[in-house]
């Protein structure tokens, strides 16, 4: 018999609560609780107004309860959802067992008959304590299974931000900036809005890992990435690692001053991290060149059109090279 079980026996009869107390106590079940009537039924279970004090696992109910209803008892027990799993014994005499349909329909698990058979009352006893225990141990189960998919789930987003993120920088990858590139650009034809695309590149970046090292050249990345997601901070705006050292970052709904001035900023923030560079031929410190391609798009947008957005900044990019470096360039 299943033990450190809470048994709740809610009949006005005092004879009938001490004689099933009896059965139960000798099979093992202490923890018994009593209710008179719906009150004191309903305190037990924290129904209305009621604090619940412990977790209830079988309800022995009595179909007449002096003037009070047994069955609409029943009733307003199970509709609440912590009661749906918990049996509820109807005792019933003979005379009443024309209401058993409703108590049943109230949802009443079984019934016990007047006078009380030891036998047949331990017999429905065990069966109803057998059935919410296995109630329990399947949402024990459920429990569990919908916190290893909640897992699954964190773990597969997790995956997913990571297969979208350039692993050294934190910025968005390539496939990332391709993937949005491609949706903004459809979603720019679509609204008849510009868009601008700034692609950065670092000066004598070759220069600067040979004269300090690979691993501060990593570090210098991470510096400027940094700046660059900080200086777009639009939600709309993304910012991603091109390749190697160079950036791009996509400006939704931007003309082409408004990109320029980002781009321009970007530019003086990074002077401004004071990032040393002994080996650039344009400042003492690390420097950017960018360069700008806005556009309205008014061509069907295909793998041709976006390569040729992009080679637009580019062409703008190496503008900004060959002119010294160190500076903004637009199309």
């Amino acid at each position: 018999m299943v033990i450190n079980i809470n048994i709740l026996i809610v009949d006005d009869d005092k004879d009938i609560r001490l004689l099933l107390s009896a059965y139960l106590k000798k099979e093992g079940n202490e923890n018994i609780l009593f209710a008179e009537n719906k009150e004191e039924s309903y305190k037990h279970l924290g129904i209305g107004d009621f604090e619940k004090s412990q977790e209830i696992d079988l309800i022995i109910l009595d179909i007449i309860l002096g003037n009070e209803n047994g069955i609409a008892v029943c009733n307003n027990i199970k509709e609440k959802d912590e009661y749906k799993d918990v049996p509820i014994i109807m005792i019933t005499a003979k005379k009443e067992k024309d209401y058993l349909k409703n108590a049943f329909k109230a949802g009443a698990h079984d019934y016990i008959e007047k006078p009380i058979n030891k036998i047949e009352f331990l017999a429905r006893i065990k069966a109803a304590l057998r059935l919410r225990e296995e109630m329990k141990k399947r949402k024990g189960r459920e429990k569990e299974l919908l916190k290893t998919s909640k897992k699954l789930k964190k773990a597969n987003k997790k995956l997913e931000k990571m297969a979208s993120m350039d692993g050294l920088t934190g910025l968005a990858n390539r496939r990332l900036f391709d993937e949005i590139l491609k949706k903004e650009l459809l979603r720019a034809k679509r609204n008849n809005s510009t868009i601008s695309l700034i692609m950065a590149d670092i000066d004598n970046f070759k220069d600067y890992n040979d004269n300090y090292g690979h691993q501060a050249g990593d570090q210098c990345l991470k510096k400027i990435a940094k700046t660059i997601e900080e200086t777009t901070n639009r939600p709309a705006d993304l910012a991603a690692r091109y390749g190697g050292e160079e950036f791009s970052i996509i400006l939704p709904d931007t003309n082409k001053e408004g990109a320029i001035k980002i781009a321009e900023k970007i530019r003086e923030n990074i002077i401004s991290l004071e990032i040393e560079h002994a080996k650039s031929d344009v400042a003492e410190y690390v420097t950017l060149s960018l360069g700008v391609n806005s556009s309205k798009i008014n061509s069907e947008i295909d793998d041709k059109r976006i390569e040729e957005f992009i080679e637009k900044a580019d062409k703008a990019l190496y503008k900004a090279k060959e002119n010294g470096r160190n500076m903004v360039v637009s199309n």
